[in-house]
């Protein structure tokens, strides 16, 4: 057995979900937990286990004589009120997603289709998995690591006519920050504000904060065009990553067309009427690639067994033991 079939191995030993700590109004948040559940219980949750694995006390507090109290019945309505409303985001995602969707919805339960799943539905549950990301610190890097190159692809299908690039460890910028920084700017011909750039330390081998670029060049070769630059977030924390490519607002002049910031990332932000339930938590002049529309596209994309998150995705498919 290899290190990263180990890795997985114990990822799946340790997996727990009571520690899940994210407000209760976050009902796309739970929603992601009991398809992860239903996908590492033989196939199949019910609505009891769920509450039960992550332990949900969404309690109903009450006045009484001036004191606040709690009646066990109340607590009991409201927990069951509570996992209804996430029920209800699940049936809506088996609508929206379609034939991209894993999982059926039953009246009392949740039960994945097939162990056999198309490519599709398996990066839906890698985009699952990668939401979820603090629950699976075992294979983070790798999660990481091929949602850059997702979210790359995702990019070149969307500007089919612009240069894509990753802008991380696997880019055919090289160097430490600051060259790739100026090889960057070469590219798409704007100036750099040397006492800026100059500030980053030539040991830094990092990205600054961008994870993939895409431009549409002209043959007149003029700066004046479409740039979008694009950060990776997986995980609970992705809201406070919308700012990290805003760096390069101060590294580089852009030339009379301000750059384009995209915030990528694998969570399903509900889409409510044609807009997202998460406005308050998006910042203003960011482009968003959410579940949906990565999923949108990346119809062409081969998530083969190249990718160690596939691996990991095809573990968790076949996994038969109960972890409760």
């Amino acid at each position: 057995m290899n290190d990263f079939s180990n890795k997985i191995e114990e990822q799946l030993r340790l997996l727990t979900f009571s520690d899940f700590d994210e407000s209760k109004e976050y009902f796309h948040s739970y929603a992601d937990i009991a398809e992860l559940i239903c996908l590492i219980s033989n196939g199949y949750v019910s609505a009891n286990d769920i509450l039960m694995r992550i332990k949900v006390k969404k309690k109903v507090q009450q006045k009484l004589d001036g004191e606040i109290g709690l009646v066990e019945a109340e607590e009991s309505d409201s927990e069951e009120s509570w996992l209804t409303v996430v029920f209800e985001y699940l049936d809506l995602r088996s609508r929206i997603y379609s034939d991209s969707y894993p999982f059926f919805i039953e009246k009392n339960g949740l039960r994945i289709k097939s162990k056999e799943l198309t490519n599709s539905q398996k990066i839906y549950i890698y985009l699952l998995i990668a939401s979820t990301l603090e629950l699976f610190n075992k294979i983070q890097n790798e999660l990481t690591s091929d949602f850059e190159i997702i979210s790359e692809h995702v990019l070149t299908e969307f500007l089919p006519q612009a240069k894509v690039y990753g802008f991380g460890s696997n880019s055919h910028f090289k160097g430490n920050a600051q060259k790739k920084i100026r090889e960057l700017a070469a590219e798409i011909n704007v100036d750099i504000r040397e006492r800026i750039i100059s500030q980053i330390s030539k040991y830094n081998s990092k990205e600054e904060g961008l994870d993939v670029v895409g431009w549409i060049p002209f043959e007149d070769k003029n700066p004046n065009t479409i740039v979008i630059l694009g950060q990776c977030a997986c995980g609970q924390n992705w809201a406070n990553k919308q700012n990290e490519t805003k760096r390069y607002d101060r590294f580089y002049d852009s030339y009379i067309l301000s750059f384009i910031h995209a915030l990528f990332l694998p969570q399903d932000l509900r889409n409510n009427k044609g807009r997202f339930d998460l406005d308050k938590d998006i910042n203003l002049n960011t482009l968003v690639f959410e579940r949906r529309r990565i999923l949108e596209h990346s119809k062409n994309f081969d998530f083969n067994d190249s990718f160690k998150s596939k691996k990991f995705v095809d573990s968790c498919i076949q996994y038969q033991e109960d972890i409760v």
